[in-house]
Order: structure tokens, then C-alpha cells, then sequence
């Protein structure tokens, strides 16, 4: 009995794998003959042709293969072939100009034939705009199961994924990693070291294998002199990952898969502080809870000479005043900034709103914040007993 044929793709990989590049090239050639458009296999063509020293076909199938997605609208794709089209040939500097017009040119289509990723970075530039920023973009290329970057590097770049997929983790206290979320083409990250202290705040992992464009925040600063509007992307994006950062991570939210954390952090509100000032007091009716961005919080309460009585010290990603909110009671202690403070705060209303969405909430807040209340009495209690063993001496 006859084996049905194989198709010209999977003889090419097949060639490809045992090293026989020339055959692996006219498999891949018959193969785009009767699939023109799977701009995927014209890409290998090139690559082959390339690798086979044959440069000028190469170059002329990158060409290809890039305008034929800067007319779909699928700019990063056709930023990554033109990168390869300059590693061949760098004096080729047209290719970012005829990019530049081809992409503009789609955009401005009414009726586009195919719906690519939104691209928030590069969205609204100018033709001239996106040529100055063409010629700051790297292509980078990442094997599966790589890391592009750990927690606790230096961070002196911003990553726009131009293809494959990307994990976002974070190392935790005894060598436990967290996922905090998956990226996809058209997606960027990078940006927390840009704004913070330029160091990593979380490992990025290759989940399959990546072409990344990199950006280097000198030539990212020089963008936004610019295009102020580009700093008002990153920093809106910021603002969401760093929320969604903190639940990740945090025990109040940890148990939530990243689309249930989507329908928390979109109820934060930011709010700013000053230093020494008071964000509630004990005996205050609870409305809302608390999650650091920056700053310090001190929370404590007083005995019954009014002296204080410390209960804690919290930093970026301490969550406060849950205990209210929950259980539906005055405020037990007072909480005051002790430094100017960015502060996320979650209204009763709308956690009652997520709880009603995520039932599983309301048993995981509870129980965390049991556990704080019993603390909290302990301490007080410490610090009475201390207090009575004073009065004795």
C-alpha cells in the first residue's frame, strides 16, 4: 500500500533538519510556488538563500516579504525582514523610507483586508516619524526556552516583540517563580526599568522562539523629545503593569488568573499623598482598602495613656485597611504616610463588585486578613503586658 506524498513544506523541514540546505531550498521554493502567500516559508527561502551565499536573491526575497507586510499592516514583522535585508546590505538605508510609506499608506485604508495586532508604541506616527524610528530599532533573536532578560540586570533597553511569545515571572522568597503573565507580538515590555531605578524587575523567559526589536533607552529618550505622546504610551502602560505586578504577586491576589486580576486592577484608582499625612484613623468608618506604588505607610494605634503603639511599616505592594472592609467594622488602628506616597485604593463598592465577579475573593481576603487581625491583637497585647511589667518595677 502506497504512503500518501508528503507535502514540499515538510520535505524542506525534513531536509533542513539533517543539514542538506540546497534541498531544503527547492522543497521550500516548490512550496511557495503553490502557497505564495505563507510569507513564513519565503522567509526561510531567503534565509537559505542567504546561508547558501546567494545574497542579492536573498535580499530580493526579503524585499518581498517585507512589503508585502508593511501593505497588510503588519509593521513589526516587516521592521524584523528589513533588519535582515541590512544585515545583508547596510547601505540599504531606502528600505526604512519605502517601510515608512508603504505602512502609512495602509493605515490610512478604510477598508484594510486583514486585521494585524494593535501596535500601542508606534500608533499614530507620522510617515517621517516612524522612518527616525526605524533607524533606532535592533532585531534580536531568541531561541525557545531562553532567557532575554533576569530580575535584578541592568535594564538600559525596551523590547517590542516582533514575533513568538514571552513569559513574564518574578523570583519569590525560597526559589519560587511566579507567573505573572504571557506576551504576544505587538506587545512591549522593558519600560519598568525606564522609569524605576533601571534594573530588571522580573525575569522574561522565550517561550517560543522570539524576534524582539530593541529600542535603548538614550535613542527611547531621544524618540519622546520628539513624540511626547510615545512617553504617555509607556506611561500609561506602566501604570497597569505595575498594578498588575503587585497582584501577581501579592497573597491577597495570587490565587487569580491574570483575567480575573484584570477585572480588580481596573478598579484601583491612584492617589498621591504628601509626607505625615493621615489616610484614616481608628474609629473611621472603612470605604475603601490600600495598595502601596511608592512611598512608606505606617500603621498603628494608640494604648490608653496615647502612647503608640506600632503595628507596621509598609512599603510598595502592602496592601492596608482590608480588615474594615471586610468585616464590616470600624477602623481598629491609624494609618499615615511617612514619606510623600503613591497609593492604589480599592473603594468597598467596588471590591464588593469584583468579589461578586470572583467569589473565590472574598475567602481568600478573609482568611489572609484574619490572620493579620489575630497578629495585630497579639502585638497590642505584648505591648500591654509590657506596659503592666513597667508599672510593677
Amino acid at each position: 500500500m502506497n504512503k500518501e506524498r508528503i507535502s514540499y513544506k515538510e520535505e524542506a523541514q525534513q531536509a533542513y533538519l539533517r543539514g542538506d540546505l540546497k534541498k531544503a531550498l527547492e522543497f521550500f521554493q516548490k512550496h511557495c510556488a503553490q502557497e505564495p502567500r505563507d510569507l513564513r516559508s519565503q522567509l526561510k527561502v531567503g534565509e537559505l538563500l542567504e546561508r547558501l551565499g546567494r545574497r542579492t536573491e536573498a535580499i530580493q526575497v526579503f524585499q518581498m516579504v517585507a512589503d508585502s507586510y508593511a501593505k497588510d499592516g503588519f509593521l513589526l514583522q516587516a521592521i524584523s525582514v528589513n533588519k535582515m535585508i541590512l544585515r545583508i546590505d547596510p547601505n540599504r538605508q531606502d528600505v526604512h523610507e519605502r517601510l515608512a510609506h508603504l505602512y502609512t499608506a495602509k493605515s490610512h485604508e478604510t477598508l484594510p483586508s486583514l486585521t494585524p495586532p494593535v501596535i500601542p508604541l508606534f500608533s499614530d506616527l507620522s510617515r517621517e516619524e516612524l522612518e527616525s524610528l526605524l533607524k533606532r530599532v535592533h532585531l534580536k533573536s531568541f531561541p525557545k526556552e531562553t532567557y532575554i532578560c533576569r530580575e535584578g540586570e541592568r535594564g538600559d533597553c525596551l523590547y517590542v516583540i516582533s514575533r513568538g511569545v514571552v513569559a513574564i515571572t518574578k523570583q519569590m522568597p525560597k526559589g519560587k517563580e511566579v507567573w505573572i503573565r504571557t506576551l504576544r507580538e505587538g506587545d512591549f515590555f522593558g519600560e519598568f526599568s525606564f522609569f524605576t531605578d533601571q534594573k530588571r524587575h522580573a525575569n522574561v523567559k522565550a517561550v517560543t522562539e522570539c524576534e524582539i526589536l530593541e529600542i535603548s533607552h538614550k535613542e527611547l529618550k531621544e524618540i519622546i523629545q520628539s513624540h511626547p505622546h510615545v512617553e504617555k504610551v509607556l506611561q500609561d502602560f506602566f501604570q497597569k503593569r505595575v498594578l498588575d505586578f503587585f497582584l501577581a504577586i501579592s497573597p491577597f491576589f495570587s490565587c487569580l488568573h491574570f483575567t480575573e486580576r484584570e477585572e480588580v486592577l481596573k478598579r484601583f484608582h491612584l492617589l498621591k499623598f504628601p509626607k505625615g499625612r493621615i489616610i484614616f484613623k481608628g474609629g473611621d468608618p472603612p470605604h475603601a482598602l490600600y495598595m502601596i506604588k511608592s512611598g512608606e505607610v505606617e500603621v498603628f494605634t494608640e494604648n490608653r495613656r496615647g502612647r503608640k503603639v506600632l503595628l507596621g511599616r509598609l512599603k510598595s505592594g502592602s496592601i492596608f485597611g482590608e480588615i474594615g472592609v471586610l468585616f464590616g467594622k470600624p477602623r481598629m488602628a491609624t494609618a499615615q504616610t511617612t514619606q510623600p506616597s503613591e497609593l492604589y485604593e480599592l473603594t468597598k463598592e467596588d471590591l464588593e463588585a469584583c468579589i461578586e465577579v470572583i467569589p473565590i475573593l472574598r475567602s481568600t481576603l478573609r482568611e489572609i486578613s484574619y490572620r493579620r487581625l489575630v497578629r495585630m491583637k497579639e502585638i497590642i497585647f505584648q505591648e500591654q503586658v509590657e506596659r503592666a511589667k513597667e508599672a510593677m518595677v
